[in-house]
């Protein structure tokens, strides 16, 4: 298995201006727009191993979102929003390449975010073949990948030509229609609803108005698994989709995007039943809208972005021969993931490249910091990294499912507790195993580092 992402670190400022201040220094400008990415014929969905068909209907159409940024000198940042379930190197790298050629956008003037929903279609031929699905449908996601791309294609276009001078603010709310799914018991943890477990109930909410003082966009987020719904057939965006859809029929002209937290080790609640996915939507909705009907915060027109990408280890391959008993397992994943180690890493002492994670971190107006980490984390990085960095003048808010999504990311005590989200997942994932336990020092050093440079540079202007 190659990671052949390159090793970057991206940094630019913009200088921007809201109402109020000296006349010179500039207007936010934003731009936000959506079109519909609903497959147009029958797909193999996502997330589910239960499904036994591809997708039959539509139960809610999926989306990609856009909001643009700028200061009206061409610097500009533009986050992506997909109902989708990840972002492999193969779609990351399809996106990346036309929003360079179409629109002259370096990799770290994107955000890509997905919702996770498990009710869109599998956008990665190859996770079709890891899963031992027919390889009609890994060429019906590739032809899916096509048509996608074009899709956020128009959607950035979109987003970028809808620009228009506007303030930007910033507040919070809460959802407590989340739960941590890691029970303990005798024999290890196992996904169950855990009351007692750590979670994030907070929800950021970024306000976009033009200055007649209409809302063109909301940007939201949410630390949760977007499985309200079981293995339905129907193509949907879960509780996510709801929300988006329930704030874009109340504000009118308004694009709402929702932007995934840290929820790998999160599952709402309730879940599984079909009406489960709108209440959790409503629920979030409200949320969101209570948070808009607090007094914000308003940022000045200050933004700056970085980008580095992190790489994490794994854990040593394991022995030969267990690897050998594990490919012929009656299990076709344990086993079609056990041949496919041994044709990776052949050799004893072999070693899988490092794990390239995006972690990118963008400061609004000095005063409010986003970090976007790249897989699924678990809700350890948003406890730990809000606890670290937030001061007297300075908000934090931080996502997941950012940029590069296909791999669990577990803290280091989600990594020795075991369990799914540690351990066991990685053979649905295309991961050659385990990760090792200094990835959450790696991650969190990425993010100070990235932090402290362009606070000091920004403390500078």
């Amino acid at each position: 298995m190659a990671f052949q992402s390159p090793f970057f670190s991206l940094c630019f400022c913009l200088t921007l201006a809201i109402p109020g201040l000296a006349s010179g220094q500039g207007q936010w400008k934003a731009g936000a727009s959506k079109v519909l990415i609903t497959p147009q014929k029958p797909a193999w969905m996502a997330g589910y191993a239960a499904r036994t068909g591809p997708s039959d209907g539509v139960l809610t159409d999926i989306h990609a979102r856009a909001l643009a940024l700028g200061d009206g000198r061409k610097n500009r940042l533009v986050v992506v929003t997909l109902d989708l379930i990840e972002i492999p190197q193969t779609v990351r790298d399809a996106i990346l390449n036309i929003a360079s050629k179409k629109h002259g956008l370096k990799p770290v003037e994107i955000l890509l975010n997905v919702s996770h929903t498990h009710g869109g279609p599998m956008v990665s031929s190859k996770t079709v073949a890891d899963w031992g699905i027919d390889p009609v449908w890994g060429k019906i996601a590739d032809e899916y990948v096509d048509f996608l791309t074009g899709q956020v294609d128009a959607v950035i276009g979109k987003a970028l030509a809808s620009q228009t001078n506007v303030t930007i603010a910033y507040s919070s709310s809460r959802c407590d229609s989340s739960m941590n799914r890691r029970l303990p018991t005798a024999s290890g943890f196992r996904l169950a609803p855990n009351p007692n477990g750590p979670v994030d109930h907070e929800v950021p909410v970024l306000r976009i108005e033009t200055a007649e003082r209409k809302l063109i966009g909301v940007v939201f987020g949410f630390a949760c698994h977007n499985t309200a719904l079981g293995p339905t057939r129907k193509i949907n965006g879960d509780f996510a989709g709801y929300a988006q859809r329930k704030l874009e029929k109340d504000n009118p002209d308004t694009v709402a995007l929702f932007l995934t937290g840290c929820g790998g080790d999160q599952d709402p609640s309730p879940r599984r039943n079909d009406d489960d996915a709108e209440t959790n939507g409503l629920t979030l909705a409200a949320a969101v809208e209570s948070g808009l009907a607090a007094k914000p915060t308003h940022l000045q027109p200050w933004l700056s972005t970085s980008m580095e990408v992190c790489p994490l280890p794994f854990a040593p391959l394991p022995p030969r021969p267990d690897l050998e008993v594990h490919a012929k397992s009656p299990d076709g994943f344990v086993s079609r993931h056990a041949q496919w180690v041994l044709r990776q890493w052949p050799n004893p002492g072999d070693r899988p490249q490092d794990y390239p994670l995006p972690v990118q971190v963008v400061e609004l107006g000095r005063k409010l910091t986003v970090v976007a980490l790249g897989g699924e984390p678990v809700v350890d990085y948003s406890l730990r990294l809000k606890g670290e960095l937030r001061g007297a003048d300075r908000m934090v808010w931080v996502a997941g499912y950012s940029n590069l999504v296909h791999a669990y990311v577990p803290s280091r005590r989600v990594l020795l507790e075991g369990g799914y989200e540690g351990t066991e997942a990685v053979i649905y994932q295309s991961l050659p195993g385990p990760f090792a336990v200094e990835l959450e020092d790696r991650i969190i050093e990425s993010v100070h580092r990235q932090v402290d440079a362009m606070r000091t540079k920004d403390s500078k202007k």
